[in-house]
């Protein structure tokens, strides 16, 4: 793993894999948010550019687009961009959130991907499958994944989380760190709320602590963590998965009364399968009423 770059191993190894191709082709990195794949774009422009990345903006044979979600005109000036003599051997084009692109304006693409031996080198950043097969044929795939448990143990305390709340921030952020450090003020939050409900001894305490019922509280937790439904979903699983690897002697007993002492061990694996669910629904949409549907079979089931 490149020093600076808290990427998994094996997709590290990918990326060097195609650095070392002497006509290297587009190439597309693909996972979800926060796994790196920003960073390892411009990791692999200044490689091919033979330049620093702090030096990239100031290189003319360099070019990315915004990191939201792309227009035609985006991919058009792209495409301008292309068509203008390089300074140097290359010019590398970053295309960020492609899974924002429509398939009209992919088609337009393919010109810069036809030409493997041309001089433009275009990198691909997408959250999602839903890049034309034309293109995929066209470039060379690296699939990211989640970093492994140590790297992701190392790189939570650089951050300073608690010791006591690293495997919550980690089973949280599914092991996509920088996921983390764009929402690093609304960790806290989730620790101390993640804290509180493994000493709840009463699974009504469950709706108190959230506040999911009071309508037009300022304090009400979904209300203010409703960008994030996926990590509301984990923090009420993670002290079911912590109990249920605790029950098979993975790791030792904390002790805590929230699940331990208020659920059997089938109890606990019920309410995974129906979590499963639940983070099933929430790549799609997710609403409060969902969210309390969840929190009601927790405190319900038998």
């Amino acid at each position: 793993m490149h020093q600076h770059l808290y990427i998994n191993r094996d997709t590290m190894d990918e990326i060097e894999n195609y650095l070392s191709l002497t006509e290297p082709p587009g190439i597309i990195l693909q996972g979800i948010p926060g796994l790196g794949q920003e960073l390892a774009a411009r990791y692999i422009a200044a490689k091919l550019l033979k330049c620093q990345e702090s030096d990239l903006e100031k290189n003319p044979d360099y070019y990315q687009t915004t990191q939201s979600a792309l227009k035609v005109d985006d991919i058009e000036q792209l495409l301008e961009a292309s068509r203008r003599n390089s300074i140097g051997d290359v010019k590398v084009f970053i295309l960020f959130c492609a899974h924002t692109v429509s398939r009209t304006a992919q088609n337009r693409l393919l010109k810069l991907l036809e030409d493997r031996a041309s001089s433009n080198k275009l990198i691909i950043v997408s959250e999602k499958d839903s890049l034309l097969d034309t293109i995929k044929s066209r470039c060379y795939s690296v699939l990211f994944h989640p970093l492994r448990e140590e790297a992701m143990e190392k790189y939570l305390k650089e951050l300073k989380i608690d010791k006591d709340c690293i495997g919550f921030v980690g089973f949280l952020a599914e092991n996509a760190p920088y996921s983390i450090t764009a929402s690093m003020e609304g960790i806290n939050e989730y620790m101390n709320c993640y804290r509180r409900i493994r000493q709840i001894t009463l699974r009504e305490n469950l709706l108190q602590l959230l506040h999911v019922l009071k309508e037009k509280d300022d304090n009400e937790f979904f209300k203010n963590h409703e960008a994030h439904p996926v990590w509301n979903i984990r923090m009420l699983l993670y002290p079911f998965y912590q109990f249920l690897a605790e029950s098979t002697g993975k790791v030792p007993s904390k002790g805590y009364p929230f699940p331990d002492t208020l659920y059997t061990r089938s109890q606990a694996l019920e309410i995974m399968e129906y979590g499963l669910e639940h983070l099933f629904m929430a790549q799609r949409s997710y609403t409060k009423n969902d969210y309390f549907n969840l929190i009601r079979y927790i405190i319900q089931i038998k």
